[in-house]
C-alpha cells in the first residue's frame, strides 16, 4: 500500500470539516485537489470512504470511520516525531551525567557522544562507568540521570527502559585458531578449551548460565573484569572467552587479531537498553540522549557491533 501523508491529512481534513470546500479552504489549496486525495486513498484500499452528499456536504462511511481512527493515529505519531526532532535541535545545555556498563563504552557510548556533540555542543557529559548491576544502582540512586546497560529484569525494576537492540552472545577466537574456520561454533566444542570468564557482577552468572542450560558444567581457566584485556588474552592463545558486543576491529590492544563467531545453539540473548527514571526524562538533555541513542542502533555501524546467530 502507498498513502502518503499529503493524501491522508487531506483525507482527514474533508471527514473532520464534512466538506470538501470548507477541507480544501482550511488547507488552503484546491476542492480538486482535496478530491483526488480522498479518490485516491478509496482506490488504494479498495473502500467507500466518505458519502458524498450534493449541496450537504459528505459524511464518513462506517468504514471510513475506521479509516480515520488509525490514519489520525499515523498523523499523531509523525506529529510527535517532528517535535521530537526539533528538540533535537534546540540548544540543550548543561551536565548530563551517563552511566556506561564498562565494555559498552568505547564501542556502543563513544559514537552516541559523537553524534549527540554535533547536535548539541553546549551539553557536558560526565561519564561513570561499571558493572551491570552498578549502573542500574546508580540510576535508582539518581547520581547517574541516564545510562546504557545489558538489562537484568531484577536489578532494572522500577526504571523506564527502552531496547536499543537484543544481543546474542557469540564466542572470540584467535584468528588462526582451528574453531575459526567453522561459521559457527557449537557450545560443546568449548568444553575441552581454556575458558576465559568475563568476571564482572552479573556477568558472571550470565556466561556461566549458558553453558549450564545446555547441560555443561565449565572449567573457567582465567577470569578478568577487563573486557579488552580478555580479547587480548584471546588473541595471544591463552584461551577462548564468550562475550556479546562486538567491536569493529579484529584487532586488540596488545595486537593480535581475533574472530567473533556466532554459536551454533539458541541461546539467551540479552537486551541493550537505555535507562532513565521518570523523573530524570523530563529533561531535555535526557531525552536528546535517549533519541540519539535511539538513532544511532538503527544504523549500519550500529548492526557490525552485533554477532547475529547463523
Amino acid at each position: 500500500m502507498n498513502v502518503s501523508l499529503r493524501v491522508m491529512k487531506y483525507f482527514t481534513a474533508a471527514a473532520h470539516h464534512k466538506s470538501l470546500s470548507k477541507a480544501a479552504t482550511a488547507m488552503n489549496i484546491s476542492q480538486s485537489a482535496i478530491s483526488l486525495a480522498v479518490d485516491s486513498l478509496e482506490k488504494e484500499i479498495g473502500l467507500d470512504l466518505l458519502i458524498r452528499q450534493r449541496s450537504k456536504g459528505v459524511l464518513l462511511t462506517v468504514k471510513g470511520q475506521e479509516v480515520l481512527t488509525r490514519i489520525q493515529s499515523i498523523l499523531d505519531q509523525v506529529d510527535s516525531f517532528e517535535r521530537d526532532m526539533k528538540g533535537l535541535q534546540e540548544d540543550i545545555s548543561g551536565d548530563l551525567h551517563i552511566g556506561c556498563f564498562t565494555p559498552l563504552g568505547p564501542i556502543v557510548l563513544v559514537p552516541i557522544l559523537e553524534r549527540m556533540g554535533k547536535a548539541h555542543q553546549a551539553i557536558r557529559a560526565n561519564i561513570t562507568e561499571g558493572n551491570v548491576r552498578s549502573i542500574f544502582d546508580d540510576i535508582h540512586r539518581g547520581t547517574v540521570d541516564v545510562g546504557i546497560s545489558y538489562d537484568e529484569a531484577d536489578i532494572s525494576a522500577g526504571l523506564k527502559t527502552k531496547t536499543l537492540a537484543v544481543v546474542p552472545p557469540h564466542v572470540v577466537i584467535p584468528y588462526d585458531h582451528p574453531l575459526a574456520d567453522l561459521p559457527a561454533i557449537p557450545l560443546s566444542a568449548l568444553i575441552d578449551q581454556p575458558l576465559i570468564l568475563l568476571d564482572l557482577p552479573s556477568s558472571r552468572q550470565y556466561y556461566t548460565s549458558l553453558f549450564e542450560a545446555a547441560g555443561f558444567h565449565p572449567k573457567f581457566a582465567y577470569k578478568s573484569g577487563n573486557f579488552e584485556m580478555i580479547r587480548s588474552m584471546v588473541g595471544a592463545g591463552i584461551g577462548l572467552a564468550i562475550l556479546q558486543t562486538c567491536p569493529p576491529m579484529d584487532f586488540t590492544q596488545s595486537g593480535t587479531r581475533v574472530v567473533c563467531k556466532p554459536i551454533q545453539e539458541n541461546l539467551r540473548k540479552s537486551r541493550l537498553v537505555v535507562a532513565y527514571t521518570r523523573q530524570a526524562i523530563k529533561r531535555s538533555s535526557v531525552r536528546a540522549f535517549v533519541q540519539h541513542c535511539e538513532a544511532y542502533f538503527t544504523t549500519e555501524d550500529s548492526r557490525k557491533l552485533i554477532v547475529p546467530r547463523q
